[in-house]
């Protein structure tokens, strides 16, 4: 059948375009964006979402001014963690002295298994000058969510490379025209 066959002529086949994958009259293979858009969206997601969540990380410290807080509560909360299971989670209250002088207590407004700090110990803290907010621990642990994403992105990007490659030998491999 001539690819330019008018639909007046009685010769016309409309093909459907909404679909994944197919074969044209001619023997030619398409893929369509909807197949390219479903192997890669969820690697595009994760590792978009770990940038993301890095570049929160980067600038969280940012316009902090660093000073050295004492430990003066340790509040205990139990929970949950899929890594560790029942854990118990700790948020300590840390008291300071800002820039101007002025005593101030704050905690991180968050909690982690690992912030288990005797009352009394010191360490150093980064506060909001401009607020008389929470203040920031820094560490290591604000990296587990940036991290997990990326790992979810990578071990995605496995099965998408795959499928990609079988996607386009299929296109490559049309069968010939006899």
């Amino acid at each position: 059948m001539p690819l330019d066959a008018s639909p007046l002529s009685g010769q016309y086949r409309p093909m459907s375009d909404a679909f994944f994958i197919r074969t044209r009259f001619d023997g030619h293979r398409e893929i369509s964006w909807r197949s390219w858009l479903l192997v890669w969206i969820m690697p595009a997601l994760f590792l978009g979402a770990a940038a993301l969540f890095a570049l929160f990380t980067l600038t969280a410290p940012l316009g902090k001014q660093a000073a050295e807080g004492e430990v003066i509560e340790l509040r205990a909360y139990e929970g949950w963690s899929p890594l560790e299971g029942e854990v118990t989670n700790y948020s300590p209250l840390f008291r300071y002295m800002r820039a101007d002088g002025t005593e101030a207590r704050a905690s991180t407004g968050m909690s982690h298994s690992g912030w288990n700090f005797a009352p009394g110990s010191r360490m150093t803290i980064l506060y909001d000058p401009d607020t008389n907010g929470d203040v920031y621990l820094p560490g290591t642990w604000h990296w587990i969510i940036p991290g997990a994403l990326a790992a979810l992105g990578a071990a995605t990007l496995v099965p998408a490379l795959l499928a990609a490659l079988l996607l386009l030998r299929w296109r490559r491999r049309a069968p010939a025209l006899r």
